[in-house]
């Protein structure tokens, strides 16, 4: 059997969850960026067919954030000359979504390492850790409640982001806006993976991630960017299979 063939009966009998939120009006966004606008332009009625017109930042949904994003001296590391395969690998999930999380607290290092502890996992060289707060399933909403999820939110302080850069991880997600960065009433804390940690060495960032809780401890995640010219981050819809 060949390698496609052997690919294919394999993912045949795993199964497939959608980390990424559904596009739609109205829905939660970072503070300082646009809203995501979609317009019916061509209907069956008026052209004989349907195409929808959107208007979004790059950072829209479930979404990555390559270095160029935060640090002024890498805008050569853009997605569109970014290793396309760059989000594809195995991942190790953190789910600390039992804990009553208020905004602007943030997970630690000893969280992290207490939680591989018990249950005998760790993220390494070349996975992605996945942290989920379960911040998204009790605060997402499209409405105007989608407010509070785009200006509060949970982070991760300096030792946790240092500790993960010190494993050589691939990437970080997160069910949160933006990731590592605690923000009360929409003033962001510290920015140790954005600014220090993880996109100054190459390590990329995901934000916005969906249904996290349905993962198992470990799984194998494929997420793609689009090639946007000079594109700062992307839109993802990420998979995970196991």
């Amino acid at each position: 059997m060949d390698k496609v063939s052997q690919l294919e009966a394999l993912l045949s009998t795993m199964r497939c969850v959608d980390l990424a939120p559904r596009l739609e009006r109205g829905m939660p966004r970072f503070p300082t960026h646009p809203h995501l606008v979609i317009d019916p332009t061509v209907t069956h009625e008026h052209d004989g067919y349907y195409c929808q017109t959107l208007s979004m930042a790059e950072h829209t949904g479930c979404h990555m954030d390559a270095p160029s994003h935060a640090v002024s001296a890498m805008m050569d590391q853009t997605v569109d000359i970014l290793r396309p395969d760059g989000l594809v690998g195995p991942a190790v999930l953190y789910d600390f979504s039992d804990r009553d999380w208020q905004p602007g607290e943030t997970l630690t290092a000893d969280d992290i390492l207490r939680y591989e502890a018990d249950r005998g996992v760790k993220v390494g060289a070349g996975e992605m850790a996945l942290v989920t707060f379960g911040w998204r399933r009790k605060f997402w909403h499209c409405d105007s409640r989608a407010h509070f999820y785009s200006r509060n939110q949970l982070g991760m302080n300096a030792p946790a982001a240092e500790l993960l850069a010190a494993r050589r991880v691939q990437a970080v997600g997160a069910d949160t806006i933006a990731c590592e960065i605690p923000m009360i009433d929409g003033k962001c804390g510290d920015t140790p993976g954005h600014s220090r940690y993880w996109l100054p060495e190459g390590i990329l960032i995901v934000e916005a991630m969906a249904r996290l809780e349905m993962l198992p401890l470990r799984s194998f995640l494929f997420m793609a960017s689009l090639p946007i010219e000079k594109g700062s981050g992307s839109p993802l819809r990420p998979l995970a299979f196991f």
